[in-house]
């Protein structure tokens, strides 16, 4: 009864730890809603793109870390071009927010995929016959190189995604939009997130 019990617990904390696939930001499939304009720039914000895109074991990680994957939707109305580092965030109308690097973001949500080989411990008894010795299957390397192909995997298209869809250093155009990503510190909490431009 013990042995059953010990290996029905060992079997849910082993799926519970499961490596997780990871879902690319379908920018198209971002529900931008409502649009706020200011003097030189339309614009629209997307919190919690994780949660959207269905990735929620990058949405956890965030919330542990108190930050947040943004999807941003801005149009330049003005005359001049508009360099996105002149852009300035705020929490509700008063609180500055800025951006953080995409490396401290991706360090904070990659998946350990190195960690699953821990895995390769882990075999199953099992009895022949009254006389014969115990075999041991070693079915923990094949867990092991199963979660560790998918959290590699997972965190190779993160990158790609932060790579591709990242704004920084970008510039928009006169008449022009820019729809892309950012990664932020401490706005769980926000309800609304502005934008304006620097002077």
């Amino acid at each position: 009864m013990r042995t059953s019990i010990f290996y029905s617990v060992a079997a849910i904390l082993l799926l519970a730890a499961c490596a997780r696939p990871y879902r690319s930001i379908n920018m198209s499939a971002v529900p931008f809603t409502e649009f706020r304009e200011e003097v030189k720039i339309k614009y629209s914000v997307r919190q919690g793109v994780s949660y959207n895109m269905k990735n929620l074991f990058t949405a956890r990680k965030e919330q542990r870390n108190d930050i947040s994957l943004m999807a941003l939707n801005i149009v330049n109305i003005s005359q001049e071009p508009i360099p996105v580092s002149d852009l300035l965030f705020s929490c509700g109308a008063t609180v500055p927010i800025a951006p953080i690097t995409k490396e401290e973001y991706y360090s904070k949500v990659k998946q350990k995929a190195e960690l699953y080989w821990l895995y390769s411990a882990g075999v199953v008894p099992f009895k022949k016959g009254p006389v014969k010795p115990w075999l041991y299957f070693p079915v923990g390397v094949v867990m092991g190189g199963a979660n560790y192909g998918i959290a590699h995997r997972a965190n190779k298209k993160l990158i790609k995604d932060l790579d591709i869809l990242d704004i920084t250093g970008k510039v928009i155009q006169p008449g022009d939009s820019l729809q892309g990503i950012l990664p932020f510190r401490g706005v769980n909490n926000c309800g609304d997130i502005f934008i304006t431009v620097k002077e």
